[in-house]
C-alpha cells in the first residue's frame, strides 16, 4: 500500500487528535506518529495499515490491525486539539441552554422565556453554539465558556445578523474572562456598542460586560537578518521560481516553502526537513501533487498556505504601491490565540502600514478576525514596536491607521460580509479584493472595493 501521502500529511501539523473506534480522543503531537511502510505507530500503539480513506484534506480515516488482533481498529486523525464527540456538544450545548435560560428569567425578572432555539440557521449564517431566547419586548444571545476561543468571538457576528430577525433589543451575554477580544473590538465600534445590551455571565449571576478589559495579549517578536542567506540559495537552486524563502520569525530562521508547504526550515544552528530527504525526492512529489488540477489531497488541503505563497510573489499586481522588501507573515502574533486565516503585514513606498487577511473558502467571521488583527497592529504601531524590533529597516513609517486589504476568491466572500463590514469602525481603511476562482493555475484580480486614504 501507498501511505507517502499520509505520511506528508502527518508531518504538516505539529498536533493532532486520533479517535480510536469513535469513542476515545487522543491529543498526540506528530512526533508521537511514525510510519514505516504500512506500519503506523500512535504513542504506544502499532497497526499495520489496511486500508486509508481521506474525509478531508487535511483529515483521514484509517482502518488498521494489531498483530495479535482480528478485529480492525478505525482511527481518524484530525489536525489540531482534542475534538469532542458530535453527542457530547449536543449534550454540552443543551445543558449551558438550560442553565442560561435559569440565568436570564433571573436577571430580567420574567417567569418564563417565550421561545428559545438551539440550532445552526445556515440561511441566515448563525451557528449552532449560540442558544436563543426570546421574551416579550426583548432577546438573548449567549455562548458558552467551553467553547473555543473563535466561537466565543464569533457571538458577536452572530449577534449581528440575528438582531434584524427577531425585531426586539437584544442582549449577547459572553463568559467572563473570556470576553477581552470583544471588549477591544466593542471600543471602536460604538454603533454596535450602544445597539445591544453586552451582558457577562461568571458561572452564577449575569451582570453588564465590563468594556474596560484588558486587550488581548500579542507580541512582535525580534526580526533579524540572518546569516542564512547562502544555505537559502543553495536549497532554492534546486528548483528556481519554484521553492520560496519565507521569513519564520517567531523560530528565527527562514522557511522554505513549495506553494505553502514548508520543505526546510533554515536556523543560524541548523538546517532541518519536516518532510524528509532526500529534498529533490520531496520537491518531485510535493510538485506533482500540489499543482492545478490535480485530485491529490495536497491540492486542496492548507489552501490558505498556497494563496500565501502567490500574494507574496505577485504582491505588487495586488496592490502597485506597495515595497516588497519589506513582507512579514504572521506578526504581530497572539498569545494563544485562536486562528485560522493568513496574515502578511507590509507597507507602501511612502511608509503606510498594510495588513492582508487572507482567505480562500468563505469564513463569515472574516472582517472580525481582521479587525482584531488589525487592531493588535495599530497597537504596536503607535507603541513604536515594529521598527524597534528590526522591522521595514530604511523605511519611515507614516503615523496613519494602517490599511486592511481583504483578500478571497470573489465567489467564496461570505453573503453576510456587506452586513457585517458596514459595523466596522468608520476610520477603518479598509479594501475588498475578489480573486478569481481558478488562482491555483493563474491569479486575477476580479474586484476591488473600498476607499483608501
Amino acid at each position: 500500500m501507498n501511505t507517502e501521502e499520509l505520511r506528508i500529511l502527518l508531518a504538516l501539523e505539529s498536533d493532532w487528535t486520533v479517535c480510536v473506534n469513535g469513542n476515545e480522543f487522543i491529543p498526540l503531537r506528530s512526533s508521537d506518529i511514525s510510519l514505516h511502510d504500512s506500519t503506523i505507530q500512535i504513542g504506544p500503539l502499532i497497526r499495520k495499515v489496511l486500508e486509508v480513506e481521506w474525509l478531508r484534506p487535511n483529515s483521514v480515516r484509517i482502518r488498521a490491525r494489531a498483530k495479535s488482533r482480528a478485529q480492525p481498529d478505525t482511527l481518524t486523525f484530525y489536525p489540531g486539539d482534542r475534538l469532542p464527540s458530535t453527542a457530547g456538544l449536543r449534550r454540552r450545548r443543551r445543558a449551558f441552554q438550560n442553565q442560561m435560560e435559569r440565568a436570564l428569567c433571573a436577571y430580567y425578572k420574567t417567569r418564563k422565556v417565550i421561545r428559545q432555539s438551539l440550532y445552526s440557521d445556515r440561511r441566515h449564517g448563525i451557528g449552532g453554539a449560540y442558544p436563543r431566547f426570546l421574551f416579550a419586548d426583548r432577546a438573548a444571545i449567549a455562548v458558552d465558556p467551553d467553547e473555543s476561543q473563535a466561537v466565543v468571538n464569533g457571538v458577536m457576528r452572530a449577534a449581528l445578523l440575528w438582531a434584524p430577525l427577531v425585531r426586539r433589543r437584544v442582549a449577547v451575554v459572553v463568559p467572563y474572562g473570556r470576553h477581552h477580544t470583544l471588549a477591544s473590538r466593542l471600543r471602536l465600534m460604538p454603533r454596535t456598542r450602544d445597539g445591544f445590551d453586552w451582558l457577562q455571565w461568571d458561572g452564577e449571576h449575569i451582570q453588564p460586560l465590563q468594556i474596560e478589559a484588558e486587550e488581548p495579549e500579542t507580541r512582535v517578536h525580534e526580526f533579524w537578518q540572518l546569516p542564512t542567506q547562502a544555505i537559502v540559495h543553495e536549497i532554492c537552486a534546486l528548483a528556481p521560481g519554484l521553492l520560496q524563502a519565507v521569513p519564520h520569525i517567531a523560530g528565527n530562521a527562514v522557511s522554505v516553502r513549495l506553494r505553502g508547504i514548508e520543505l526546510a526550515r533554515v536556523s543560524e544552528t541548523e538546517v532541518l526537513y519536516p518532510l524528509g530527504q532526500p529534498l529533490e525526492d520531496v520537491i518531485r512529489e510535493v510538485d506533482a501533487a500540489r499543482r492545478h488540477g490535480s485530485r491529490h489531497p495536497l491540492a486542496r488541503a492548507y489552501e490558505e498556505r498556497w494563496l500565501e505563497s502567490i500574494l507574496m510573489a505577485q504582491i505588487q499586481e495586488l496592490l502597485p504601491a506597495i515595497d516588497r522588501r519589506h513582507i512579514y507573515p504572521q506578526v504581530p502574533s497572539f498569545v494563544g490565540g485562536e486562528r485560522n486565516i493568513i496574515d502578511l503585514l507590509t507597507v507602501t513606498e511612502d511608509g503606510r502600514l498594510v495588513v492582508i487577511e487572507i482567505k480562500a473558502s468563505a469564513d463569515p467571521d472574516l472582517p472580525f478576525q481582521a479587525l482584531d488583527y488589525w487592531i493588535a497592529v495599530e497597537r504596536h504601531r503607535k507603541a513604536g514596536d515594529f521598527q524597534s524590533k528590526g522591522y521595514f529597516a530604511g523605511r519611515r513609517l507614516q503615523d496613519k491607521p494602517a490599511i486592511l486589504v481583504l483578500v478571497a476568491p470573489l465567489l467564496a466572500f461570505h453573503r453576510t460580509l456587506n452586513l457585517l463590514v458596514g459595523a466596522l469602525p468608520d476610520a477603518l481603511p479598509l479594501m475588498e479584493v475578489g480573486i478569481n476562482q481558478s488562482w491555483k493555475r493563474e491569479i486575477k484580480i476580479l474586484r476591488r472595493r473600498g476607499l483608501v486614504s
